[in-house]
C-alpha cells in the first residue's frame, strides 16, 4: 500500500476553478484520495508527508501529438522492434519531465503491444501511451497503413480497430517533411476522408486529421474529423467551420517554432518553411481562441516540448490557466481518458507534477527542469529535478 500527502503547496487542479493556496493532496494505492484546503485535510497516521510549501501542485500534463516510434509505412519487422524499444526511453523522459501521457501520432498494431505494457506495469517509469493508428494514402504525408479509394480505406481502418488503436489519424494535407510536398497540396480527398470518418465513427473512434493549409482544412471539416490538427496556415473559412462544427484544434505550434529548430539538422527547405509559417500559425490560434473554438495541446515533438507548447498559446492569448487546463482537462477529454486523469480530483490517477513557484504567474517557469520538483505516476514518486524518491523519510 502506497500513501503519500503532499502539504502546504498551490494546488491548480486542472478544472479551471481558482487554486486552492495553501492545499493538500492525499495518494492512496495509486489514486487520488483527497484534495482539499491544508486546513480542512487531516493527515492519517503513516502517509508519507512531503512540504510543497512554495510549490504549485498539478495534474501531470498530456501531449496529444508525438511521434514515439517511426512511420509504420517506413518499417520492416526489425524496425518494429527497435523503435518501440527506443520508445521505451522517450516515455521515460518524457515522465521525467512531468508529462503523464502521450498519444501516439502515427501508431500501429506494435504500438498497442507498448502501450498494453506499459499499462500493465510490466515496464516501469513511463508516461502512459495512447495510440493513433495511422491510416494513410500511398506517398501521403504520413507513412502508415496505405490505403487508398473508400472501401481499401474502411479496410485498413478497420483492420487498426481489430488491433487496438485508440483513434484513428489520417492527413488531408501535405507537410514540411518532404521536399515534394507543399502544405496546399491535397492527401487525401474528400471522398477518401468521408468513407474513413464514417467507418471510424462507426466503431466509436475519434478521427485526428493532419490538415495545414487549404484544400485539406477544408475537406477535414467537411467529411466531419474531430481533431484538426496544425493548422499552420489556417484562415478564417477553416476556422468558421471549426467553430460551427465545435471541432478540436490541436495547433502543435512548438513544431513550427524556433524552439523546434534548435540543433535539429533539418534540410534547409524544411526550416525555411517552418519559419515562414510560424507567424501565420500563431494569428490562426489567436484568432481561433478569440472565436470560443476548444484548444487542446499536442507538439509533434518530444519530451519536454509540451512546456513551450504552453509558453507559445499563452503567447496567442490563452491566460496560463487557459493554457494548463488545455494541457489537462481538455486534453483528456479529447483522448478519451478524462474519466481517469486530467485534474486532480478524488478518485482518479495520481498522475501529478510539483513545480517551484507559481507558473500562473509566469508560465516559462515550466520549462526549466530545475524548476520540476517532483512527478507522480499513479502515485508512485519518480526522480525529477533534485527529488530522489528513494531518499528517507519527509524530504521539504
Amino acid at each position: 500500500m502506497t500513501t503519500i500527502a503532499l502539504t502546504n503547496g498551490r494546488i491548480i487542479d486542472g478544472t479551471g476553478r481558482p487554486p486552492l493556496d495553501p492545499g493538500t493532496v492525499l495518494c492512496r494505492d495509486g489514486l487520488l484520495e483527497v484534495v482539499g484546503p491544508a486546513a480542512a485535510v487531516a493527515i492519517p497516521p503513516g502517509y508519507r508527508t512531503i512540504d510543497v510549501r512554495g510549490m504549485t501542485v498539478l495534474p501531470a500534463l498530456i501531449d496529444g501529438h508525438m511521434h514515439v516510434s517511426g512511420e509504420p509505412g517506413r518499417l520492416d519487422h526489425m524496425g518494429h522492434v527497435r523503435t518501440n524499444l527506443q520508445a521505451v526511453g522517450r516515455l521515460q523522459d518524457c515522465l521525467r519531465w512531468g508529462t503523464g501521457t502521450v498519444a501516439h501520432a502515427a501508431g500501429s498494431p506494435e504500438s498497442v503491444i507498448l502501450r498494453d505494457v506499459i499499462r500493465s506495469g510490466q515496464v516501469h517509469g513511463c508516461a502512459d501511451l495512447v495510440v493513433g493508428a495511422a491510416v494513410t494514402a500511398t506517398c501521403g504525408h504520413v507513412r502508415g497503413r496505405s490505403a487508398d479509394g473508400p472501401w481499401e480505406i474502411r479496410r485498413a481502418v478497420r483492420e487498426m480497430i481489430a488491433a487496438g488503436a485508440d483513434f484513428i489519424k489520417t492527413c488531408a494535407s501535405g507537410g514540411f517533411q518532404w521536399e515534394h510536398e507543399k502544405l496546399t497540396h491535397e492527401d487525401y480527398t474528400l471522398a477518401e476522408l468521408r468513407a474513413l470518418v464514417a467507418q471510424s465513427h462507426a466503431r466509436e473512434k475519434r478521427v485526428h486529421v493532419h490538415a495545414h493549409a487549404q484544400p485539406g482544412l477544408g475537406n477535414a471539416i467537411a467529411a466531419g474529423c474531430d481533431v484538426i490538427l496544425h493548422g499552420a496556415l489556417i484562415d478564417d473559412a477553416a476556422l468558421e467551420g471549426m467553430a460551427a462544427k465545435g471541432l478540436w484544434y490541436m495547433p502543435t505550434l512548438h513544431i513550427t517554432s524556433a524552439k523546434a529548430r534548435e540543433g535539429r539538422g533539418w534540410p534547409a527547405y524544411m526550416t525555411e518553411r517552418m519559419k515562414a509559417a510560424h507567424p501565420v500559425h500563431c494569428a490562426g490560434v489567436a484568432k481561433a481562441h478569440a472565436m470560443g473554438i476548444r484548444i487542446v495541446t499536442g507538439t509533434d515533438g518530444g519530451p519536454g516540448s509540451i512546456m513551450n507548447e504552453l509558453c507559445l498559446l499563452v503567447d496567442c492569448g490563452l491566460s496560463p490557466m487557459e493554457a494548463i487546463v488545455a494541457a489537462t482537462r481538455s486534453t483528456a477529454e479529447v483522448l478519451g481518458i478524462f474519466g481517469t486523469t486530467g485534474t486532480l480530483e478524488a478518485g482518479k490517477t495520481a498522475d501529478l507534477l510539483v513545480v517551484q513557484g507559481d507558473p500562473l504567474c509566469d508560465i516559462a517557469r515550466l520549462t526549466a527542469p530545475a524548476a520540476i520538483s517532483l512527478v507522480a505516476k499513479r502515485g508512485v514518486l519518480q526522480m525529477a529535478g533534485r527529488f530522489d524518491p528513494n531518499a528517507a523519510a519527509e524530504p521539504a
